[in-house]
């Protein structure tokens, strides 16, 4: 069997586990709410960075497989690596396409996922409330379109605002601000959906091209890996 085959499959195999541990750290870090989009994914649909801990933890173990299948020229560890990768090829396409036609459509879906959020804000100095108010006041923006959308808002209530939206930001400090003549000098007057989504175009059209570029290292690991299997039969044979 050619060495240029046996390592050539371990160094994909390397990117591989090089990937699930990145996505690994970025699923765990919006878990535990690190990023400024944690307040949204985490509360609307948790499921979403729990899964993608799960797949990185997954294309871990299968890139551990491929390694060490190719190290020790197992021929039931390279078929069964080979199989796992066909299976998981279709679902990366998916994936990616679906990152991709994500970025086209991902305006009214946002902000379906602020409003819901907005309105789970209660003025508390924890959970929801503290991230929102964290969140607002790092960006400089107030509610969706604009500091006006927190009338609609639960909280709001046709007078407060988020103490998030206001430029010296303290505990109580949106009460009432909707009422106050000066209310554009005390608050952050533009929306955060524009910053909002275009974050998450950049970093979704990037994952989505990412991980189209994986299922084509996928297909040729697959393609190394059913080599390299042929070629351990047939040395044992001789």
């Amino acid at each position: 069997m050619g060495c240029v085959s046996k390592y050539g499959l371990i160094v994909i195999n390397l990117f591989v586990v090089a990937a699930g541990l990145c996505v690994v750290g970025v699923s765990v870090a919006v878990l535990r709410q690190e990023t400024i989009f944690g307040v949204f994914l985490t509360q609307v649909f948790y499921t979403v960075p729990f899964s993608a801990l799960l797949g990185g933890l997954f294309l871990i173990f299968l890139g551990l497989l491929g390694c060490v299948g190719a190290a020790k020229e197992n021929t039931c560890m390279l078929k069964t690596y080979a199989v796992t990768v066909s299976v998981l090829l279709i679902g990366v396409v998916a994936v990616g396409v679906s990152l991709l036609v994500f970025t086209l459509s991902s305006w009214t879906f946002l902000e379906d996922v602020m409003t819901s959020v907005y309105n789970q804000y209660d003025g508390n100095s924890t959970g929801v409330s503290h991230d929102l108010d964290v969140f607002q006041n790092t960006i400089h923006c107030c509610g969706i379109y604009g500091y006006k959308d927190w009338a609609g808002f639960t909280y709001g209530n046709g007078s407060n605002v988020a103490d998030g939206c206001c430029r010296n930001m303290t505990e109580g400090c949106g009460v009432g601000l909707l009422k106050d003549p000066e209310v554009e000098d005390l608050v952050y007057t533009k929306g955060c959906l524009v910053f909002v989504t275009n974050a998450l175009y950049d970093i979704c059209l990037v994952l989505g091209v990412l991980t189209l570029f994986l299922a084509g290292m996928q297909i040729l690991s697959i393609a190394w890996a059913c080599i390299i299997a042929k070629d351990t039969v047939r040395y044992r044979q001789l």
